[in-house]
């Protein structure tokens, strides 16, 4: 699991923390992807990102972007809780109430030429730890000043959220239950008040309209057993990556056979570190299913991570050949070649490298390693490229425009590479002017 990322919100929301992990985000696709369809969205079109902060919260941003806090997935209890969420923010979405507030808030400044994430860039500092990589923290003042909504777009939310949520079979009246957690909120004053209740005020109002709303509704089939698993599963891995290892343990003894306590157990020792316990945990997830391409990959980032970069290689190609369409899997494999000596290593690092960033162009753990992969194999003009779009999707312009001139100053002019520099060249003048 990979926790990591920074990213650039428009105007004052300034920087927040991300968790990127490919695994909890194809969780979160498809625990999604019914009520986006109901609320007339392209689940391929709309990006979930997981902000790394323990308050319950979730946000939209930057166009078809929703950003849940780890504090909202490890609290709610269950798949339609967690769909409760996430419809009201596609409401927020289909009624335009984004694009207005962005536009309000001088739209994205500096993010366009790349168009990645839309309004939003994402940046990963620093090695992965423990399967997660963690970046720094949020400046909550100008995260609520930025994204909050008005209560008539709240109750407008509210009210297309339960119909989504009604459309697609799941149950309204978890929207209730998630608000109901927020009771006595309001009574709070400025900081004291979570998260959630400062940017979506206000609880007693708006509970009555969803009682009433929810009265009138189908309570609808739940989820799929398919679908509790995976949930079940993502916040077990959750708990483990952010918990202290050892009241995971407590919580999770021997004595628990089940798959979700030997996940937690097998995160835990790594984050000890135990590493002969933490691998002997893993290897039993694997032999009971092999076939799981992020059972191999969490392998293979505890080997990684303990310094054995060949057999970590090894586990990242089984995961890539499983999931040959995961970007951050494919990053790690990179990763780990980079790590190996040899030029048939940078060689085959380079080559999944390039194909992780085509995947995924808002990932700067990625870029970040594409650029030594590119400079390893003598290629600087591309190299400086890479670290180019690397910084201006920090938001470092003044880096990005020296980076992107030193490219296209290497780069044959009228070559993709050299377009793509002028690119961000545009892009990091707009936002310096």
């Amino acid at each position: 699991m990979a926790l990591g990322a920074a990213i650039a919100l428009p105007g004052p929301a300034a920087a927040l923390s991300l968790i990127r992990d490919a695994e909890i985000e194809r969780t979160l696709s498809r625990i999604a992807a019914p009520i986006l369809r109901a609320a007339g969205l392209r689940p391929a079109s709309v990006d979930i990102y997981i902000v790394n902060d323990r308050e319950m919260n979730a946000f939209t941003a930057g166009g078809e972007t929703i950003f849940l806090h780890a504090g909202m997935i490890t609290r709610l209890e269950t798949v339609d809780q967690l769909r409760s969420v996430i419809a009201h923010e596609a409401g927020h979405i289909a009624g335009g109430h984004v694009a207005r507030r962005d536009a309000a808030l001088g739209g994205a400044r500096g993010i366009s030429a790349l168009g990645m994430i839309g309004a939003v860039a994402a940046t990963l500092g620093g090695a992965p730890q423990a399967g997660m990589m963690i970046g720094a923290g949020s400046q909550h003042a100008a995260q609520r000043a930025a994204l909050s909504h008005s209560r008539a777009e709240e109750a407008s939310a509210d009210q297309a959220g339960l119909d989504y949520m009604a459309a697609s079979g799941a149950d309204p009246a978890a929207a209730l239950e998630v608000l109901r957690l927020f009771r006595g909120q309001e009574a709070l004053l400025g900081n004291n008040q979570n998260a959630y209740a400062r940017t979506h005020p206000l609880f007693s109002e708006r509970a009555r309209l969803i009682e009433d709303r929810v009265a009138r509704l189908p309570r609808g089939e739940g989820p799929s057993a398919a679908e509790v698993y995976w949930h079940r599963r993502m916040v077990a891995k959750f708990n483990a990556f952010l918990l202290n290892p050892r009241d995971t343990l407590r919580a999770t003894p021997d004595s628990d056979t089940s798959e979700f306590a030997a996940l937690s157990r097998a995160i835990a020792y790594h984050r000890l570190p135990d590493p002969a316990r933490a691998l002997a945990q893993v290897d039993a997830l694997i032999a009971a299913r092999p076939d799981d391409p992020f059972y191999h990959e969490l392998k293979g980032q505890f080997l990684l991570e303990i310094g054995q970069a060949s057999a970590a290689a090894a586990s990242y190609r089984q995961a890539v050949a499983l999931a040959p369409d995961e970007p951050l899997i494919l990053g790690a494999l990179g990763r780990a070649l980079l790590n190996i000596d040899g030029g048939t290593a940078v060689r085959e690092a380079r080559e999944v490298l390039e194909q992780a960033a085509r995947l995924d162009r808002a990932d700067t753990g990625i870029l970040r390693d594409l650029a030594l992969a590119r400079a390893r194999s003598g290629d600087e003009g591309l190299a400086a490229l890479a670290t180019a779009e690397r910084y201006a999707l920090q938001g470092r312009f003044p880096d990005a425009l020296r980076n992107a001139e030193r490219a296209a100053a290497m780069l044959p002019q009228g070559s993709p590479g050299w377009q793509q520099a002028q690119d961000v060249i545009s892009s990091a003048r707009r936002a310096l002017n």
